[in-house]
């Protein structure tokens, strides 16, 4: 169940409306539905927004966080349905912004001292097995969170490939 806003549009049709997931999706499909287009298409898109359910929507969601997808209409021209997580980011940009390094003070001198990453939600330091991990420079704190996002990215991959 896809637990944050949607946002949708339709260009041309429908400028970006955020509501629930459910309601944003019955919105989208009140507007698909309305567009001239042909009845293989029309299908895929009910199946799709007018279900009643997010299901299919999260698994094409689950990558990267949007999904376009192209309509040809009965004059030949094209419009994009697009639909994407409430915040528009992606899973990587996600995990990117959840992190930031953060100098440490030594303890009992009041002084600089190592590096450690801090996860914005939870607001602790980046911890394995208790303890805090530490870097001696900033750019290894920040190597650290560059490997998280890439492994947002290659968890995306797999599973859109259907082998996680």
């Amino acid at each position: 169940m896809i637990e944050s806003d949607l946002t949708v549009a339709v260009d041309g049709h429908l400028n970006a409306v955020t509501a629930p997931a459910l309601q944003a999706l019955e919105i989208l499909w009140q507007t698909v539905r309305d567009l001239p287009i042909g009845e293989y298409q029309l299908g895929a898109m009910e199946r799709l927004l007018g279900s009643g359910t997010t299901s299919d929507m999260e698994r094409l969601l689950f990558g990267g966080g949007q999904v376009d997808f192209p309509l040809v209409l009965a004059d030949g021209a094209g419009v994009i349905v697009r639909v994407w997580r409430g915040d528009g980011l992606t899973a990587s940009q996600r995990i990117a912004a959840r992190y930031v390094p953060e100098q440490v003070q030594a303890p009992g001198r009041g002084v600089p001292g190592l590096w450690a990453v801090r996860d914005t939600q939870s607001g602790e330091f980046v911890s394995e097995e208790g303890q805090v991990v530490h870097f001696a420079i900033e750019d290894s704190a920040r190597g650290w969170i560059g490997r998280q996002v890439n492994l947002a990215g290659y968890r995306s991959t797999r599973h859109l490939a259907g082998t996680e």
